[in-house]
Formats: C-alpha cells, sequence, structure tokens
C-alpha cells in the first residue's frame, strides 16, 4: 500500500488545496504560513504543488507537481495524474477544508444552535473540526464534489488502462 498523500501547495493554489482536502489529502498552503521559508521548512516527503517557476527550479530535486492550469478541477486532474492517485485513496470530506486536520464525528444535539435549524432539522450526521471549530454536514456541496471526483477518476481509469 501507498503511503499517504501529502502535498504543500504555493500560495496561488488556494482553490485546488480546498480541492484536495476536500478528496482527504493532507495539504498545507504557503498563504496559511507566516514563515518566508515555507518550502524550506516543510517535511521533505510533501509533494510541492506549485505555478512558480522559480519554486520549480529551486526544489526540481523534491517531489513536485509544476501546475500548468488556471481551472482548479483541471489542476485537481493534473495532480492527481502526475502522482498516479487512485480512488481508493480518497477519503472524501475528513478534514477541514479551512484549516487542513482530520475531522471528527461530532454529536448531533452539541451542534444545535450552531447550525442553521433547517439544516439541523434535516441531517443527522455532523462533522467538527478539533482545531478551528468549524462544523460540516453532508449538504448539496458533498454530492456535487463526490460526482465531480468520481466522474475524474472514471476517466483516469478509462484513459489510462
Amino acid at each position: 500500500m501507498k503511503p499517504a498523500r501529502r502535498f504543500a501547495a504555493d500560495a496561488t493554489l488556494g482553490k485546488l488545496v480546498r480541492h484536495l482536502r476536500s478528496a482527504g489529502f493532507d495539504t498545507v498552503c504557503q498563504h496559511q504560513s507566516r514563515d518566508e521559508n515555507f518550502f524550506d521548512t516543510i517535511d521533505g516527503e510533501r509533494v510541492i504543488l506549485t505555478r512558480t517557476r522559480l519554486l520549480k527550479v529551486r526544489f526540481n530535486h523534491r517531489p513536485l507537481v509544476f501546475i500548468n492550469d488556471n481551472d482548479p478541477f483541471q489542476q485537481m486532474k493534473q495532480v492527481v495524474r502526475a502522482r498516479d492517485i487512485q480512488w481508493h485513496e480518497v477519503d472524501l470530506f475528513s478534514r477541514c477544508l479551512s484549516c487542513n486536520e482530520k475531522l471528527l464525528k461530532a454529536d448531533r444535539d452539541a451542534v444545535a444552535g450552531q447550525v442553521p435549524a433547517y439544516v439541523w432539522q434535516h441531517h443527522d450526521t455532523f462533522y467538527i473540526c478539533g482545531q478551528c471549530g468549524r462544523i460540516y454536514w453532508a449538504g448539496s456541496h458533498h454530492e456535487r464534489m463526490h460526482r465531480r471526483l468520481s466522474a475524474l477518476f472514471q476517466n483516469e481509469r478509462r484513459e489510462n488502462p
């Protein structure tokens, strides 16, 4: 089994970071760090994702994907192809989109009053980020993202038999 996929993205790739986190991949982002030497300080096992040619040249000895496309979903497709990521590695909505922490299952009664009343009435399962406290539930975004990612991986299977 392959080790867990871990990424570090430059500040220009915020939407790609959210897609990767939505898919359950541990992804840190340069814009969330105040460290000028962000890429020097990250674990050498993390794959660097960048659109910056200077970073591409500077870190060419490290695992790196140079992102070509402007569209975040096409960027995700490029990462999936470049790193040969398989559907079974995806763990949808298991990470906080804001701070990258693993989500914890939350007691439904404990989130009452913290989510809109309609959401609380129509959902039974909630997750919470232990770091920032953000609460998640499987709404329409969950279904759309699942379909998009599933389609991306189905296309990869067809294109790469």
